[in-house]
């Protein structure tokens, strides 16, 4: 059993990350790192643990007894234990702190994005950094195209969040994607330009991407499905995708249209607390362990249709 604590575990991250870990059959939770909330049950600040297994916040971690930590806040013990990380010859460090990007450029820790990054992540790498949700979906959009040097105009991307969803500043972000984009197409010098905007989904995150392109659009999902082929939770489609298809899942998907001659919008819908955040985080810690990528992220979408869809004679009871 790999056996992991969590820093700053009473942050509704870590509540996310919890609700996966628990059914992680890998997984053994040897502490959940909180002083402020030590002695307390978990479920005093993650109401969804009412009445399921007991777990309590500790005010003590032993980076010597665990095998991997994953850092949900800016404390100083989540700084100190990125720092030192060294110091524990076997241990994993999957890092999820806000401020996580503040200094990334001098950090040796490997970019956790499985999509676009999965080699260096299963050939012997000791940390990650998990994306930010939005540059997770726009180069999830982007990737195939860069890896096969596509990319020739400055690019307009749209992140469209949910209401609670907190989100880095747009030029962090810009600078975060523009980092990744340009390790497989070096020659690349478009401007990438980022809009935020509310959505209405509670969870879903969508990335919409506009850009010059003179292929068509099965010339494109041609492209992705050369790329993703063998990856578990990304996939395209022809057709427009509504959020409850991944709401509660890993899943990944990703749509394209033609507005005009010589233009692509490509569209990448996700759940925008899961990529991005605990979903992403639990997928690295089994890469980081030689497991296979859906371990205890075999999630279902939870979200059926509402009362207008369900009139539909095409619409299901059943899932």
């Amino acid at each position: 059993m790999i056996k992991v604590s969590i820093v700053g575990a009473d942050s509704p991250q870590a509540g996310e990350l919890l609700r996966i870990l628990v059914n992680h059959p890998e997984v053994d939770i040897i502490s959940l790192y909180s002083p402020g909330m030590a002695g307390r049950e978990v479920s005093c600040c993650h109401h969804g643990f009412i009445g399921e297994r007991t777990l309590s916040f500790t005010d003590k971690i032993d980076p010597v007894k665990l095998d991997a930590v994953f850092i949900a806040n800016d404390s100083e013990m989540g700084r100190q234990i990125v720092e030192r990380r060294e110091e524990w010859e076997n241990l994993r460090v999957i890092n999820m702190a806000p401020s996580r990007f503040d200094h990334w450029e001098n950090s040796d820790m490997e970019y956790g994005l499985s999509e676009i990054n999965r080699k260096p992540l299963v050939r012997g790498a000791k940390a990650a950094i998990i994306p930010s949700a939005p540059a997770a979906v726009a180069l999830i959009s982007l990737y195939p195209l860069a890896a096969n040097l596509l990319l020739s105009s400055d690019i307009d991307i749209e992140i469209i969040s949910p209401p609670f969803l907190k989100l880095p500043p747009k030029q962090k972000v810009e600078e975060e994607i523009c980092r990744q984009i340009k390790k497989y197409q070096t020659g690349f010098e478009g401007k990438i330009s980022i809009r935020y905007s509310k959505g209405v989904s509670e969870r879903g995150i969508r990335a919409k991407v506009s850009m010059k392109c003179p292929l068509s659009v099965m010339e494109v999902n041609k492209f992705f499905e050369s790329i993703y082929d063998d990856h578990n939770f990304t996939f395209m489609t022809m057709e427009p995708i509504s959020d409850k298809e991944v709401t509660g899942t890993q899943k990944c998907v990703v749509s394209f249209c033609k507005p005009g001659a010589g233009l692509i919008e490509i569209e990448t819908v996700a759940d925008g607390f899961l990529r991005g955040g605990a979903g992403d985080a639990v997928h690295m810690l089994n890469l980081l362990f030689a497991l296979h990528e859906k371990v205890g992220l075999h999630l279902k979408s939870s979200v059926f249709g509402d009362s207008e869809s369900l009139s539909s004679k095409q619409t299901s009871w059943f899932a």
